[in-house]
């Protein structure tokens, strides 16, 4: 009797532990990584000491999550960064369940370990960021929404679809794309749309605005400013109309998704499509949490800019959609050879890595691709081969490249990539020791990233640090508390920007060079040292300038103790 191919996958313990496996090595990476958390991060461990509806620039739920996690663990760097390879476990848990459903048991494996090695997401794994919060909330809508649409689905799963709608919205706005997505699945699915205009859609959507109702009350009580910095962050009042960026766009995604999940995701537009075909529903549905989200983003990076990792959300429903399509697609060898060149090419365009590297890792890549073709016959199944391998490979290498010494990762040219998670703790502890010897009654920094650094990597400090203010009002986080609400008898001036020292100074009666911090982080090109260099000042006489255009003007292009360029290693 022959076994049916989903049989070993029927139960679904197999695939929870082949989930948890990979899960389970991330938890063991963030214990062992030596990365020292960046700024971001650390703004979240600070939001995290106190629990709010709102946040400066985010909706609530990363600080909760931090808060419990360091509550728990203590504040060290892997405990903070602890529940992010736990938080993306729960989103493949979900994706899973989705493809079981939706499609078929091994088909849901496939899709879940497709999300779960993209990537974004191993990277994701590795740090704690909004985007990894937001997540298992945007699958377990996306599971609970396909159970209400197939039905029948009793009113918990309506009310679960509310929680987790409601959630996500309480994790990242981009939550919002999955109400476009909905009422575009609306639109063109009668089962969808008879679901969410019955009273189980009405009690999932009351649900939602219940839990995130008093996030939006807190911020009519503060200005709107989480609101605001979100509109803020779109840029859309720069430079309009970038065409340039959709090539960037592009080439972001393959490695946001994983080159060949990305590629078989834009070909299947084209080739794999299909009205006949069983699932054609089933990938229909799937488009509408994928297209807006994608057609979005490139909107806004080709108007304004955008970052790779905005288009996230696309990429749960991505996993399912490509899944769908390779297990039906006829054979098409072309598509192999198109898929290895332009992974070939993409690579190219990965900034940081030295050319012989780059040149190395795209032809090992596409050869790569290439023989698993071969060995596949060229099947477009094979391609879901490809895409695990590659990225599995790359899920592998990624946190061991953390843990490389620092004369290898010079030598890959991956120290510049690193720089913004490396030496905040020496950093740290050299400005405070300099605070101390002076004498200086408050330290004022002039980048929020170096305040953030400071602060988490100070967080046993009494001297207060307070980040300079070049505008009227705060325009960050770290500058919420004015310098006027400490001492500032005697202030330690601590400037990464050379042409910002005299706007600093200007604030100040007098003002003195003291000394200077400087951090090794590695190699640039060419030899040259990767260094984070502070300028250190002693200040008295705190007179704040009228912050204007004359202002402005009086300290333009005046550079002091300028970067000094190439310095070469020994």
């Amino acid at each position: 009797m022959t076994t049916p191919p989903d049989s070993r996958f029927a139960r679904p313990e197999i695939a929870l532990a082949i989930l948890g496996s990979v899960v389970a090595a991330r938890l063991l990476a963030v214990l062992a990584s030596p990365l020292d958390l960046y700024a971001d991060e650390a703004q979240y461990w600070r939001w995290g000491q106190t629990l709010e509806w709102g946040y400066y620039s985010k909706p609530p739920m990363i600080a909760w999550v931090l808060h419990f996690a360091t509550s728990l663990f203590g504040d060290s760097p892997w405990a903070v960064r602890l529940s992010a390879p736990l938080l993306h476990g729960v989103s493949a848990v979900f994706i899973y369940f989705t493809g079981r459903a939706m499609l078929s048991p091994r088909s849901g494996l496939y899709a879940a370990l497709t999300y779960l090695l993209m990537p974004a997401v191993t990277l994701s794994s590795a740090v704690i960021s909004t985007d990894g919060v937001l997540l298992p909330f945007w699958c377990a809508s996306l599971w609970a929404l396909w159970r209400l649409r197939a039905g029948p689905a009793d009113t918990r799963t309506a009310a679960f679809l509310g929680v987790a709608l409601g959630l996500g919205l309480l994790a990242k706005y981009a939550m919002l794309y999955f109400f476009i997505g909905i009422a575009l699945a609306m639109l063109i699915d009668a089962p969808t749309r008879r679901a969410m205009l019955s009273r189980k859609g009405a009690i999932a959507l009351f649900t939602a605005a219940l839990i995130v109702t008093p996030h939006f009350v807190w911020n009519a009580q503060n200005d709107f400013e989480t609101v605001a910095h979100t509109i803020d962050n779109a840029n859309l009042g720069g430079d309009l109309l970038n065409p340039e960026n959709a090539l960037k766009f592009f080439v972001d995604q393959m490695g946001v998704f994983g080159p060949v999940a990305f590629l078989t995701l834009v070909a299947g537009f084209v080739f794999m499509t299909r009205k006949d075909a069983p699932t054609a529903a089933a990938e229909r549905w799937l488009l509408c949490f994928i297209l807006p989200v994608i057609a979005f983003i490139l909107a806004q990076s080709i108007i304004s800019r955008a970052n790779a990792n905005w288009a996230a959300t696309a990429y749960p429903a991505a996993s399912l959609v490509t899944i769908a399509w390779l297990r039906r697609a006829q054979r098409n060898p072309r598509l192999w050879y198109v898929i290895a060149a332009i992974i070939f090419v993409g690579v190219q365009f990965i900034p940081d890595f030295t050319l012989p590297v780059r040149l190395g890792a795209g032809a090992v890549l596409a050869l790569g691709v290439f023989a698993i073709g071969a060995a596949a016959k060229f099947r477009p199944t094979g391609l879901i081969g490809a895409n695990l391998g590659l990225n599995g490979v790359l899920a592998f290498l990624i946190p061991v490249i953390a843990l490389l010494p620092l004369a290898v990762s010079s030598s890959l040219g991956l120290d510049n990539a690193m720089k913004r998670a490396r030496g905040w703790e020496a950093t740290a502890a050299q400005v405070y020791a300099a605070a101390e010897a002076q004498g200086a009654s408050a330290i004022l920094v002039d980048e929020r990233e170096v305040w953030h650094g400071l602060d988490y990597y100070g967080r046993d400090r009494t001297i207060p640090l307070i980040s300079w203010r070049r505008y009227n009002g705060p325009k960050s986080f770290s500058e919420r508390v004015a310098l006027e609400s400490v001492d500032t008898s005697r202030v330690m001036i601590v400037s990464i920007h050379d042409d910002l020292r005299a706007h600093v100074r200007s604030d100040f009666a007098a003002s003195k060079p003291s000394g200077r911090v400087t951090v090794a982080l590695g190699k640039k090109r060419k030899n040259c040292a990767l260094q984070r260099s502070l300028q250190l000042y002693i200040a008295e006489g705190y007179q704040p300038q009228t912050r204007n255009a004359d202002w402005e003007k009086r300290h333009a292009n005046i550079v002091e103790f300028p970067d000094p360029g190439c310095v070469p290693l020994n």
